[in-house]
């Protein structure tokens, strides 16, 4: 099948159903149905003229759960850029100064990129304060004596940890998706078999993942906006949300809970090529919930 061919049948269908299938496939267990959505929406986002737009993911769990798969599968079919403890505590993840040069780091370095982060709760409180900034605001900044020097790094994050206390908290917060992962119980693990087996013998083994970045370069071009029309039904959506949740959110700072809802919105309309409307709000405010309470039901 050829790519236009293939682009042909993805429009007839949903993108975001349709695409997150070929993410990552070989990883098995339904908690990773949502997580390979997350990770499509996050590879359309590109910021917006004095607007953050881009979203990021936060995988936690412990060895053997898949996260690391899931960040190399990343670096090796979507030209991820991938850094972990290790590689940023020799060359530094926003540089250093050394002498009278500025040196930028591999955060800088990856500007415009998807940057794969494993073992961020292993990364030095410089290195995160300087992650944080590159969510925040595109860029962070290295102050030498008096030279104070900005480099730009609109990257969006995948980011992997064991341990969520040793992470900043401000730093957590600014991940959209945070997701809490396990291993699969023996019931699912039974339930794959088949596929596994598929899988080894290379069967069903067709690679799409280079009309998934394509249809993600393709979509990432768009533009879309909110009608008017539709501002009060998204308004009131997002009010009955924030009164009736029982999810805790006294914790979640507006930049994580009603600009995320409002980026995730944005990034499924990107996805289909359409105005952000009422089902695009739900269907963000769905997920956020979900994750929301996922993530917070056992912070340890």
């Amino acid at each position: 099948m050829t790519v236009e061919e293939y682009f042909q049948i993805i429009s007839q269908e949903n993108p975001l159903e349709f695409l997150s299938k070929h993410i990552c496939p070989y990883l098995v267990g339904t908690q990773w149905d949502i997580i390979r959505k997350c990770a499509v929406l996050m590879g359309v986002t590109t910021d917006r003229p004095n607007m953050r737009m881009r979203l990021h993911i936060l995988l936690r769990g412990g060895p053997g759960t898949g996260k690391s798969e899931f960040l190399h599968w990343w670096q090796q079919k979507m030209n991820g850029a991938l850094v972990n403890s290790e590689l940023t505590s020799k060359t530094g993840l926003v540089g250093d100064a050394r002498g009278k040069t500025i040196h930028p780091g591999l955060l800088a370095q990856s500007n415009g990129s998807v940057l794969l982060v494993d073992e961020l709760d292993k990364m030095s409180t410089q290195d995160q304060n300087g992650l944080l900034q590159a969510m925040e605001e595109g860029e962070y900044i290295i102050t030498k004596g008096k030279n104070r020097q900005a480099f730009k790094a609109e990257v969006r994050i995948i980011a992997s940890c064991n341990d969520i206390n040793k992470i900043q908290r401000p730093l957590v917060d600014r991940f959209d998706f945070p997701f809490k992962v396990s291993r699969i119980s023996r019931i699912q693990r039974a339930e794959y078999v088949s596929d596994i087996i598929d899988s080894f013998m290379g069967k069903n083994s067709k690679d799409y993942s280079l009309v998934v970045k394509a249809y993600l370069n393709w979509a990432q071009k768009a533009k879309t906006r909110i009608d008017p029309a539709d501002e009060p039904a998204i308004k009131k959506a997002i009010k009955n949300y924030i009164l009736t949740t029982d999810a805790n959110i006294d914790d979640v700072s507006y930049r994580s809970l009603e600009f995320s809802i409002l980026r995730i919105a944005y990034a499924l309309a990107l996805l289909e090529r359409s105005k952000i409307n009422e089902k695009h709000i739900n269907f963000a405010i769905e997920t956020k919930d979900t994750i929301i309470k996922n993530f917070t039901g056992n912070s340890n």
